[in-house]
């Protein structure tokens, strides 16, 4: 059964309402899944100018990995959840976008699914997702960010890529996403390494927090009962299982075409 959401301190505004913008009132896996999207690729933000406030939402991927997920994918489950038609488009600095403003979303988010404003810094995973007993919520949830933030490689000291083993890495400098990231994962039976590492950025050490999945056993488990949905990941996937291995830094088309998927 569905947890069933709180939505008594959301209100909608005149274009929420003229533009038949709906709310879900339960914790679907879809609803789950955009969580865990956002998390990783959204900005949510409420601007106070002189007459009016502006509630933007903007979702922003790589251009050429990723546009087929954002066209095909995202704005889709937008629709889906929200009754909101989005467009994706390319900008000037390499990604793709979706950007649109909702009164009734971002309260919806905020106050009924614990999603906090960004800048994200210092965040936690909402509880009605953490303290889920569903497996498919935490597991949709975990797809989500994945599709985002995490990274699907393939390691291994040989310097043929046959000898390669996957990995699913994530990284982070929030300990508390850190921390969350790794309860869902033990919680859904994974087994992960962790630990913390320094980076250097301006001349200046900063902590950042390491998960990996690593192993073909792992990757297969994961596969069955987490998945991704972003098909920059799943046509690494792909040409992994379908030749043994993969080469770094190939882009999306170069792998399509290696699995003979023709586009249009």
């Amino acid at each position: 059964m569905y947890q069933k959401l709180d939505l008594s301190d959301v209100s909608w505004s005149k274009n929420d309402i003229k533009n038949a913008i709906k709310l879900p009132t339960h914790l679907t896996e879809d609803l789950s899944h955009f969580l865990g999207i956002h998390y990783g690729d959204g900005y949510m933000k409420v601007q106070k100018r002189s007459k009016r406030i502006d509630y933007r939402l903007i979702y922003s991927g790589h251009s050429i990995n990723e546009q087929d997920w954002y066209e095909n994918y995202i704005s889709h489950l937008i629709k889906r959840l929200f009754n909101k038609d989005v467009v994706p488009r390319k900008t000037v600095k390499n990604t793709i976008r979706i950007y649109f403003c909702s009164k009734a979303i971002i309260e919806f988010l905020n106050k009924a699914c614990e999603v906090p404003y960004s800048p994200k810094i210092n965040i936690k995973i909402p509880s009605i997702v953490l303290e889920s007993e569903e497996f498919c919520i935490k597991s949709a949830f975990l797809r989500g960010l994945a599709d985002t933030d995490f990274s699907l490689v393939f390691k291994g000291k040989c310097k043929k890529y046959s000898n390669h083993k996957p990995t699913i890495d994530h990284k982070t400098s929030d300990i508390r996403l850190h921390e969350d990231i790794k309860k869902l994962l033990s919680d859904l039976d994974f087994n992960f390494c962790s630990g913390r590492t320094k980076n250097f950025r301006k001349g200046k050490a900063h902590d950042s927090y390491y998960i990996q999945i690593n192993g073909k056993e792992n990757l297969k488990k994961w596969m069955k009962n987490i998945g991704f949905s972003s098909s920059n990941h799943l046509t690494k996937y792909e040409v992994w299982k379908k030749y043994g291995f993969l080469v770094p830094k190939t882009d999306i088309h170069r792998r399509k075409s290696l699995l003979k998927i023709f586009e249009p």
